[in-house]
This record gives structure tokens, sequence and C-alpha cells, in this order.
């Protein structure tokens, strides 16, 4: 979904979510929202992260997920060892949700 329709973002809130995922945001208590494939987790949390003007940063975990994705890894760049963070490092330094 491109920035220009992030503005256009529909979610029918059809079970109180956003006002759960508010009160849970206004007490810095995290939320892990889990479900089937295509029933509007990412919608949602897009829609959620657009109200409060917050970035987000999105893992989809899968089999292929590891540590590194989430944490971070050590890289080599003209010879010198560098640290590249992870999404979970990232959004955690950048005060984005994830």
């Amino acid at each position: 979904m491109s920035a220009a329709n992030d503005a256009n973002i529909e979610y029918i809130d059809w079970n109180n979510a956003f006002e759960i995922l508010d009160k849970a945001f206004k007490l810095g208590i995290f939320v892990l929202i889990i479900g089937p494939k295509g029933t509007g987790k990412t919608t949602l949390v897009r829609k959620f992260a657009k109200q409060v003007s917050k970035e987000l940063s999105s893992v989809n975990f899968s089999l292929r997920t590891r540590e590194s994705h989430l944490i971070g890894t050590n890289t080599i760049d003209n010879g010198q060892i560098n640290f590249v963070n992870g999404v979970l490092v990232h959004s955690m330094t950048q005060g984005d949700l994830l």
C-alpha cells in the first residue's frame, strides 16, 4: 500500500479493536495481534498508527524469520565491522510501532 493510499485506509471496527489498541497504547502495554491470513491485522495496525501519528515497522513471522531479522546482525563494510539494527531494535530506537 502506498503512502498516498494510507489516508484512505478502510477498516470496519466490528470488535472495538481501536478502543483496545488505544487503551493499551496510552498505558504502554504491548499488544500482539494474531490471526488467520487476510483478516485485516495489517490494515488495523496501519490505520491505528496513522491515528496516533506513529511510523509503523512490520514483521511477518514465518519459519524463515531469524533472530537477526528482529535484533540485527554484524556486517563488514570496507574492512570495518558494523552492527545493523533489526526491525525490533530499529522500531524501539525510533519510537515506531511494530
